[in-house]
């Protein structure tokens, strides 16, 4: 084993899993899981980092950055951004508009949302929730609906299989507003300085100095644990220094100098109710206390009480219904399906076999609009008459060896080991001139191949 790994005088100092053999075999390996990989079963994709969180954080990042408001997360619109996706897939088509008069609304419609504005970016073959973001933020169109006034509500698909003969992630994103309303950026223009008037202005009497919290609101039910805590004062001037208070302890403090003040507590706010308030620092000034509850994990639905039944045409699916639900919904290509809830309960639904689609999904959202999805596709894939299938808990990650991408990183490090040996125990026993020649190729050899992996990491917008 020594003399294909170590170098030493029995192969002349050079391994034999570095000689130009080895490489020309390294390459056709390359070539061959690239290019057939899908006919041996290998998928392209790696697991992504992409997921429907990270684009939503990324896009209120983005929002915020521009003072315009954060768009909540919406189970109608999550539903509707997963059918579209399921479609695409189904029907084999890459563009906001399907073949068979598939539209954008016609999803979200179907999911039970009721829009006044509405909106959809989709990318593709994309590894990172960076890229996919970054592409869009690129192109005017996409950016003009991330930075929208007029949205309110977001829904984000992620969906992994082959469009058009490729393996690729496809992601969907939905942007709605059910109301009138639109959000104007907080950020204000600088004012203009006024000239000094001709008579000195006299205070009316009777004025006091005041602070209250404007967010959250009193009883706000929110899912995101890092939310930033704002307020106003009046009739202060100069710079002054706001502390927040929760149940009396100070969690921190902010400094303004303006009638507006906002408290961003670096941290998440803990899990259930929280009770703060607002002083002005070294004066004894407070605000009302406010009364806001964070709720930022999912429902929770049981694997193992997950049944499927073929009954004749149809099939049945039954769960229990997780105790803090308020929505539940069943996706199944472009189907979506209402579940009426029943809190602790078994709940279920009959499918006509002719709707099962490749891809199935289970949602479940809460009060605080918390999403809890389950990919239930394995349910359906036996259909066996009267009998009941439930599919095991399958524990661990993806097999990242399991990739056409995941071969090609391997042996790119695989031969960036045994090239760093090469390296060193030429240096050490003072063969490095002598090597150099063979030590350049092979590591030209090295980062051509890399680049050309590494290439591939791009994706396409519509």
């Amino acid at each position: 084993m020594k003399r294909f790994f170590i170098p030493n005088k029995e192969n002349k100092y050079k391994p034999l899993l570095l000689r130009k053999v080895a490489l020309v075999i390294y390459t056709l390996i390359l070539l061959f899981v690239n290019t057939f990989g899908g006919l041996l079963g290998i998928p392209q994709a790696m697991a992504s980092s992409i997921s429907p969180a990270n684009i939503i954080q990324l896009t209120n990042q983005q929002r915020t950055a521009a003072g315009l408001n954060t768009l909540t997360s919406n189970a109608k619109l999550t539903a509707a951004a997963q059918a579209k996706a399921n479609n695409m897939f189904e029907v084999q088509y890459w563009d906001h508009y399907g073949p068979n008069g598939e539209t954008p609304w016609m999803f979200i419609s179907q999911a039970g949302y009721t829009y006044v504005y509405a909106g959809e970016n989709l990318a593709k073959g994309f590894r990172t929730a960076e890229g996919v973001h970054e592409a869009w933020m690129a192109s005017p169109t996409h950016k003009e609906n991330i930075m929208s006034v007029n949205y309110k509500e977001i829904g984000v698909a992620v969906v992994e299989g082959t469009l058009l003969g490729k393996e690729t992630i496809l992601v969907v994103q939905m942007f709605g507003n059910q109301t009138n309303q639109i959000y104007k950026p907080t950020i204000s223009a600088p004012s203009t300085p006024t000239p000094p008037p001709a008579k000195p202005i006299v205070p009316e009497k009777g004025e006091i100095k005041s602070i209250k919290i404007t967010n959250p609101k009193p009883s706000d039910l929110l899912n995101d644990a890092n939310v930033n805590i704002k307020g106003e004062t009046e009739n202060t001037t100069g710079e002054y220094t706001v502390e927040i208070l929760k149940d009396q302890e100070i969690v921190g403090e902010t400094k303004s100098n303006t009638k507006e003040w906002e408290f961003d507590k670096e941290s998440d706010w803990s899990e259930g109710e929280q009770i703060i308030t607002a002083t002005l620092k070294g004066e004894n000034i407070k605000s009302e206390p406010v009364l806001f509850t964070i709720d930022s994990t999912p429902p929770i639905i049981l694997q193992e009480t997950i049944k499927v039944k073929k009954i004749d045409e149809n099939y049945e699916l039954s769960f229990f219904a997780p105790e803090d639900a308020v929505e539940l919904k069943f996706i199944t290509g472009d189907k979506t399906y209402d579940i009426e809830v029943a809190l602790e309960q078994t709940v279920s639904i009959n499918i006509p076999k002719e709707d099962i689609g490749e891809r199935s999904l289970l949602m479940a959202s809460d009060k605080a609009g918390n999403i809890a999805e389950k990919d239930i596709s394995e349910y359906f894939l036996k259909e066996v008459k009267g009998e009941e299938h439930t599919s095991p808990i399958i524990l661990g990650i993806k097999n990242i060896f399991g990739t056409t991408d995941g071969v090609s990183l391997s042996i790119i490090a695989f031969v960036f080991i045994l090239l760093s040996i090469q390296v060193y125990y030429s240096w050490k026993n003072g063969k490095l001139g002598r090597n150099v020649g063979d030590l350049f190729t092979i590591g030209a050899w090295w980062l051509i191949v890399l680049v050309g992996v590494f290439k591939g990491f791009g994706g396409l917008i519509n």
